[in-house]
């Protein structure tokens, strides 16, 4: 008799069950992926690490861009009081390399200029019965403004959802900054630049605008002023070194500008332009060249009285150093753009004071005088206003000492009057536009068009002057621009009081 064994039959297979929970976990997997992919490379809210890691991008202030240490905590606390006031608001972005643009464009201008934006958020802020309220955004585009498009894009993207009504900066002349000024201008946006010189960034298309002067009125005045030097001292030579890098756009248009406008102020200039040639590919050997120069220069039997030198403040620099080499005299003047101001703020790191202290020496010894073209100095506001007792200069000088720190002696350079001009011009083009429109709510578009009418009696009393544009190219109108003797550093390389106001000059606009 053959015995059955008991099978219990088996558990019916639950495929639907294990689906479910396989797409589950897969699902937890996936986020958690994303998750990791999303942080990866963040530095803060809106600011992402990129190649090279430095962090770009658009904050508020609550991520501090290397540099801006404690002003950024000033900013993020302003715009949170902003924020809990619940009245209405508008947002200026301030475009600019955060930690310097360029070789001549170094952090402490940016810090400067940004510290300028930030003592006009603060001012307007102020104003008692105003809207809208102001928040300030930091916009960062990365070493070289490598970066611009992707910052760019998150600010078209903020137009809206941020009501961001336009931006402010634009430190570097080169052509990613123009870039970034057409998308800008193509989406909308409306731009106030605060230091840059280009003449290509202007256009018939409203959109853009400066309170510091392109290299066409710097050009124009400063050929104005050597032919009155001509005129006082007959037999007075002027001779051009001119930068051949034709990618740089700042030096070939300051070159190009002052050729025209030697020619038509009758100014007369030796035939022969000592040429050299600089580069981001070059710039070890751009020293060299720069050698040569100034043996050219400084060697000559009848040295020029003056060189204009269409180059940058970085290469300006090399031909100072070299033309003191070996402790030779180089006894003639140097004029130079806006740009000159790359001479000091070029020079950082460790190694700062002994660059200073190197240079302070060449310097001593060559005995070059250095003027250039400035886009302002305090010297400036006190004339246009009629003193310092008349004009807003004083308020904004006790304003920086207090809120910013650091030497008043800082505000010679320019830079801080500039950002300042530069962003309280759109704030108050937003308050105007309320008047105007009747509406609590300004947008980018009424924001431009208060822009363009920001001349004649509409003008603006900013710190450099009263700030107006021209309505057809956005350019700067009726204000002097300074001449400013750049002066040596101390023999133990500290820069003191190195920017002297010499006069003010015209630019015909």
């Amino acid at each position: 008799m053959s015995t059955r064994v008991f099978e219990p039959p088996r558990p019916p297979r639950r495929w639907g069950l294990w689906i479910v929970s396989a797409l589950a976990v897969a699902a937890l997997l996936a986020g958690v992926t994303t998750r990791i992919v999303d942080t990866a490379g963040r530095c803060g809210e809106g600011v992402r690490q990129a190649a090279g890691g430095e962090c770009v991008g658009v904050t508020d202030g609550a991520y501090a861009f290397e540099n801006m240490h404690g002003l950024s905590g000033k900013i993020r606390a302003e715009n949170d009081d902003v924020a809990k006031s619940g009245q209405p608001s508008v947002a200026i972005a301030y475009l600019e390399a955060m930690a310097g643009g360029s070789a001549d464009r170094g952090p402490e201008a940016t810090r400067q200029a940004v510290s300028g934006a930030y003592l006009a958020q603060r001012a307007l802020n102020a104003e008692r019965s105003t809207l809208p309220k102001i928040r300030l955004l930091l916009a960062n585009t990365g070493r070289g403004d490598r970066h611009w498009r992707q910052v760019v894009d998150q600010l078209v993207a903020m137009k809206d959802r941020e009501h961001l009504v336009a931006v402010a900066g634009f430190g570097q002349s080169n052509e990613r900054t123009a870039a970034a000024v057409k998308r800008l201008r193509a989406a909308g946006l409306p731009m106030v630049g605060a230091t840059v010189a280009a003449d290509g960034l202007s256009s018939d298309t409203a959109g853009f605008y400066r309170v510091s002067f392109p290299n066409r009125d710097q050009t124009a005045a400063a050929a104005g002023y050597l032919k009155e030097q001509q005129r006082r001292h007959p037999g007075y030579r002027v001779q051009v070194i001119r930068d051949g890098n034709e990618q740089d756009d700042y030096n070939t248009s300051l070159y190009e500008d002052f050729s025209t406008a030697a020619r038509r102020a009758g100014l007369d200039v030796d035939d022969e332009v000592v040429p050299f040639r600089s580069g981001e590919g070059e710039e070890a050997t751009a020293g060299n060249a720069l050698s040569l120069v100034a043996d050219k220069v400084c060697d000559d039997p009848e040295p020029p009285d003056v060189v204009y030198f269409a180059g940058r403040g970085r290469e300006l620099r090399r031909f100072i150093e070299a033309a003191g080499e070996g402790g030779r005299h180089c006894r003639t003047t140097v004029l130079s753009g806006s740009s000159a101001l790359g001479v000091y703020f070029d020079t950082g790191g460790d190694g700062h004071r002994a660059e200073l202290a190197l240079l302070a020496k060449r310097w001593k010894y060559s005995q070059l005088t250095v003027y250039y073209t400035a886009f302002t100095h305090p010297e400036i506001s006190k004339e246009v206003y009629g003193g310092t007792r008349t004009g807003p200069f004083a308020d904004f000088e006790r304003a920086f000492g207090e809120e910013v720190g650091g030497p008043v002696a800082a505000l010679a350079s320019g830079q801080a009057m500039l950002g300042h001009d530069a962003t309280y011009t759109i704030g108050k083009a937003a308050r105007n536009a309320v008047g105007v429109y009747g509406t609590r709510r300004v947008t980018a578009g009424m924001v431009l068009a208060m822009l363009e009418q920001t001349n004649g009696r509409s003008r603006v009393r900013g710190i450099s002057g009263h700030i107006a544009f021209d309505p057809d190219t956005g350019e700067p109108v009726d204000r002097p621009l300074a001449l400013v003797e750049l002066r040596r550093p101390t023999d133990t390389g500290e820069a003191g009081d190195i920017y002297r106001f010499v006069t003010a000059l015209r630019t015909g606009r």
